[in-house]
């Protein structure tokens, strides 16, 4: 991998993967100040135009480079005769359509298909003629971008504008309400804060499990998406958005629901979500959907599911991770179809490779390191504890399995709820087993015969 791709990535991982996201409602309490600059967002593939003082090449956030595009030859032209020795500045990939929101799906096609619809808009300036561009102002940024790039109908630098904090929200409407354009980069004269202000996105997701508070209600809810061939795709969780009483009566609902699952999902806590019968549908609300983080390209997990056996994973997919997901309300309407709750609803937003979607694993079986279960008869009945700790011997294959692996099981019959499950995880063998003797001592007690 040369420079420039290695740059390409860094800027997209770390420049604007550090963006903060907001929403119009945030306007008063985030903006404020007699001057902010506004760009609006363009919703097209990231890109590092490269200049070499001879020829011009794209490079995108993941690495992978484009040559033979119209465009670099009248960029590099354009350079050329301006005695430009070298630039690097990010762009937007994109096709300048007048009667809709071009979209990054479209790019792709285009790509392929339509290379001389392609244009490029450059919002920033990394290198210029040899040396680090150091430009803390972003307007004159701007100005050199439009000095740079005048009288190219192929290359225009990012719709720009200089106003004070109380005319963003007309500006907003304008530009995003009126005209659909994807949303508004905000910047500061005096501070290095840049925010993306979007549109919330709705989606409406099947819940598939739960964890517990601290007083018999939910914590976190974790959801998933149907596909066409009838698999479930696990797209995030949240708790944020349930109120009190909607926390108490789920937990009243799902904890009939749970089912089996060789699959593990952990929240925030690493405890390991309840698994459910996928039945209940809800609207959730989201200020971005990201595709890429520090680490690579994001990937989400497709499972399958079976009345018997419940849930297991199958494979991984170039996914989605959800900025500030809220909890809205239950769809009582809508149905666990692949059209009710289809995984479309986030492609129709982002766009994602579909051609590599990844399959099934031949991952090594895990092995049991150890394994406990005590019985203590009462009324004539008999109550069993079992612990069992595994290690995966995974997570070197995939990353999304943990290293151990924690359960705990509780049945007594006589109880209202006669079986209780609890799941732990950990890279760690000193943690698990510190979690495995913390349960055992908590819960066996005099009276508890052990048999295995």
């Amino acid at each position: 991998m040369n420079d420039i791709q290695q740059k390409a990535i860094h800027y997209k991982r770390k420049v604007t993967g550090s963006f903060i996201a907001i929403t119009q409602e945030d306007i008063s309490s985030k903006i404020s100040g007699e001057k902010v600059y506004i760009t609006t967002k363009i919703d097209g593939e990231f890109n590092l135009l490269h200049y070499d003082g001879k020829e011009a090449v794209l490079v995108n956030g993941s690495g992978k480079t484009k040559d033979n595009l119209p465009l670099l030859k009248s960029a590099a032209k354009l350079l050329k005769d301006q005695k430009v020795k070298s630039l690097t500045v990010p762009c937007e990939l994109h096709l300048n359509t007048k009667d809709h929101r071009c979209r990054v799906s479209e790019v792709m096609s285009a790509i392929s298909n339509k290379k001389d619809a392609l244009t490029i808009s450059p919002f920033d300036i990394v290198e210029l003629d040899g040396e680090d561009y150091a430009e803390d102002d972003y307007e004159k940024t701007i100005g050199k971008l439009t000095e740079l790039f005048k009288n190219n109908d192929k290359i225009n630098p990012v719709e720009f504008l200089s106003a004070p904090s109380a005319g963003v929200k007309e500006i907003y409407n304008d530009r995003v309400g009126e005209n659909g354009a994807e949303g508004l980069v905000i910047r500061f004269p005096d501070m290095p804060i840049v925010y993306k202000m979007k549109p919330l996105h709705t989606i409406d997701a099947v819940v598939i499990g739960f964890t517990e508070g601290s007083d018999k209600n939910v914590r976190d809810l974790l959801f998933a998406l149907q596909k066409e061939d009838g698999s479930l795709v696990q797209i995030g969780r949240t708790g944020n958005g349930l109120s009190v009483d909607e926390q108490h009566s789920f937990y009243k609902t799902l904890s009939k629901d749970i089912v089996e699952s060789s699959y593990i999902e952990t929240d925030g806590r690493r405890v390991a979500f309840q698994m459910v019968k996928p039945t209940t549908v809800a609207e959730i609300t989201v200020n971005e959907l990201l595709t890429e983080n520090s680490k690579g390209i994001i990937k989400n997990y497709v499972l399958e599911y079976d009345e018997k056996s419940g849930y297991s994973f199958s494979s991984s997919i170039d996914g989605v991770s959800l900025i500030h997901p809220v909890f809205k309300r239950t769809r009582d309407d809508k149905q666990v179809n692949d059209h009710d709750i289809r995984f479309s609803q986030v492609t129709d937003i982002v766009f994602l490779d579909q051609s590599k979607a990844g399959q099934a694993k031949d991952l090594p079986k895990s092995d049991v390191i150890f394994r406990e279960v005590f019985t203590k008869t009462s009324k004539g009945k008999t109550n069993v504890q079992k612990f069992i700790v595994w290690k995966t011997n995974k997570e070197k294959a995939d990353d999304g399995f943990p290293a151990f692996v924690m359960n705990y099981t509780n049945f007594s019959p006589t109880r209202k709820a006669p079986l209780k499950k609890d799941v732990r995880i950990s890279n760690s063998k000193k943690q698990i087993m510190a979690l495995i003797d913390g349960f055992m001592e908590k819960n066996i007690k005099k009276g508890w015969d052990k048999v295995s």
